[in-house]
């Protein structure tokens, strides 16, 4: 692999990165450009028919084709879809300034390609390729070329020749009108001293003139810059009502072509003349919606930054202690709260000397004493409990706080 090839791959893999498909994308993509040298990949903008624009992948240069034992390059452009390999890819003819378009069956006057290959392709999506479309279109423009030589007028070049002294108009001394574009000249007819020029020296050969300029298998004369003799325009003038007839039939039909493409041109031209005010209210109304949710954004980042605030400072304070979390707001309530504790402590107490002394690990003495000495603190410590119950108004609502049936 040469260096080239090697910048080239390396280019095709990190553009192709964006594709769903990246790596069928590249293996194709590269196959391709290994097949055929003469076409190179690009990025560009791509713009649908609806309006779209999308940056794709793009294919483009040109194709070699074999016609009528002469080899001729078409200048293609196809663009990979970012849904390759499930929708096919859009290929498009590239005319130069010196060719037209033959539109048909498998071409558009657009220059869109619409080969049997690509029609088919959303069926058989699995089994189809980049390189087996270019050999496709090779085998289809090969059959019939999609661009054909623009014929050039070589009549206005030369000046009328003199006209005799009758008084009579002499219709045959007038230069021939210029040839329409479009128009079928038979084998015998004399046009074809303007048939697609002679290749240069060292060049490749011309382009294929449009089909019905010469008779199948007659050689191509060179380029040939006289003007027709007066007789070779007689019999322009001379032609039969048939060729008239079919001439007259074609421009017509282009005629009414041309007239439904002007009038849907325009009717697309409405539609979108009347979906821009409903385009700028949308884009008003979500406007709208993006300033609402920013501010609401924002104070949501607000209350997420102080509750993060709030968490650290509870952190560098630590767990708090027991006693700190029982407690009231004032000091005559946590003085309740310490009595009632305290109380309840010396009940539980006198219970278990009352059980010890049934079990006989303390002696009846010993538990009179105590049971003495707790029964005065508890009296002193449920006054105290009475007292502050009926100075101090405890609850919201106007009641009191109910000593427990243990304190009574």
């Amino acid at each position: 692999m040469s260096k080239s090839e090697s910048l080239t791959q390396r280019w095709l893999r990190q553009n192709v990165q964006t594709y769903p498909n990246s790596d069928l994308v590249y293996a194709h993509t590269d196959a391709l450009l290994a097949r055929h040298p003469t076409i190179r990949p690009k990025t560009d903008v791509y713009t649908y028919d609806d309006g779209r624009t999308q940056l794709l992948l793009c294919l483009h240069g040109l194709l070699p084709i074999s016609f009528r034992g002469a080899s001729y390059n078409i200048p293609i452009a196809v663009w990979v879809p970012r849904e390759y390999p499930r929708n096919p890819p859009i290929a498009y003819v590239v005319p130069t300034s010196d060719m037209l378009v033959r539109a048909g069956p498998d071409m558009d006057i657009s220059g869109c390609c619409l080969i049997a290959y690509l029609r088919n392709w959303e069926r058989k999506c699995e089994g189809c390729s980049l390189v087996a479309l270019f050999d496709a279109m090779q085998e289809a423009f090969s059959r019939q070329p999609p661009v054909y030589a623009k014929p050039k007028d070589v009549t206005a070049q030369q000046p009328p020749p003199a006209r005799p002294s009758s008084s009579a108009p002499d219709y045959a001394a007038r230069p021939p009108p210029p040839l329409p574009v479009e128009q079928h000249v038979s084998a015998a007819s004399p046009a074809q001293s303007v048939a697609s020029p002679a290749p240069p020296p060292g060049g490749p050969p011309p382009l294929p003139a449009k089909p019905g300029s010469s008779a199948p298998g007659a050689s191509v004369p060179p380029r040939s810059t006289s003007v027709p003799s007066p007789q070779a325009n007689a019999s322009f003038r001379t032609a039969s009502p048939a060729q008239l007839s079919t001439l007259s039939s074609e421009l017509a039909s282009l005629s009414q072509a041309m007239a439904l493409d002007a009038e849907r041109l325009r009717a697309n031209q409405a539609d979108l003349l009347a979906g821009e005010p409903a385009l700028r209210d949308e884009m008003a109304r979500l406007e709208a919606v993006r300033d609402v949710c920013r501010g609401v954004a924002a104070r949501l980042e607000q209350v997420v930054a102080a509750g993060e605030r709030n968490v650290a400072e509870l952190k560098r304070k630590g767990d708090p202690e027991v006693d700190e979390l029982v407690c009231s707001t004032t000091i005559v309530y946590n003085q309740l709260v310490n009595l009632v504790a305290e109380d309840n402590a010396i009940e539980d107490t006198i219970y278990h000397l009352h059980r010890a002394l049934n079990a006989g690990r303390i002696d009846l003495e010993r538990f009179l004493r105590t049971t003495r000495v707790l029964a005065e603190e508890q009296f002193m410590k449920r006054a105290l409990i009475e007292k502050i119950q009926a100075g101090v108004p405890l609850g919201g609502g106007g009641g009191t706080w109910s000593v427990p049936g243990g304190l009574r």
